[in-house]
């Protein structure tokens, strides 16, 4: 009999593999949609755009949805790693100087903006050359995890190219496509 974890694990493996399937199909041309069924309603009427437009959106919203988890996931590693080796300090003590008041700075932008606060945590302000930097400065307590220092910064680095061209709405060429998956 499986424990209840390892029916949760099979059960998202089993979501992953028919996503992965159902992608698969609307690659060949089959257009199923199927992010469809996840939203109940439009927010906006999609009628208002053209075609091509919404079937390229669509098709860079799967990288949004996978950079978001990438990035925030790296976040997840630095904060859980940092703060079991150094308590709930490490930010104070672990993050290089040069990162912690450009942290302030938008902390301080939102705090006087309409917008509502996102985070007390300072790590959800950190952008990808930031966390290199708090990599790389504590690539003692990372050198475990990860296969090499030069390896981390050339990674988040070409993440960070193409998150760039995904935020700012722009297109990835098939090449970029491919050698992210």
């Amino acid at each position: 009999m499986m424990s209840l974890a390892d029916e949760l694990k099979l059960f998202g493996m089993q979501n992953l593999l028919l996503e992965t399937e159902l992608h698969k199909l609307e690659t060949r041309g089959i257009q199923i949609e199927h992010p469809k069924t996840i939203v109940k309603a439009e927010v906006v009427d999609v009628d208002l755009f053209e075609n091509t437009i919404m079937k390229e959106a669509r098709k860079m919203a799967d990288f949004y949805v996978l950079y978001y988890a990438i990035e925030n996931s790296i976040r997840r590693l630095i904060s859980e790693t940092l703060e079991e080796k150094y308590g709930p300090t490490w930010w104070a003590a672990k993050v290089p100087e040069k990162v912690r008041p450009e942290v302030e700075k938008k902390q301080k932008e939102e705090r006087e903006s309409a917008m509502v606060i996102r985070s007390e945590d300072p790590l959800t302000y950190t952008n990808f050359g930031e966390l290199i930097d708090i990599f790389a400065a504590n690539w003692a307590d990372f050198s475990d995890i990860l296969r090499s220092e030069k390896s981390m910064r050339v990674t988040l680095s070409q993440l960070n190219k193409v998150w760039n061209l995904v935020a700012h709405s722009g297109r990835l060429h098939q090449d970029e496509i491919d050698r992210f998956n």
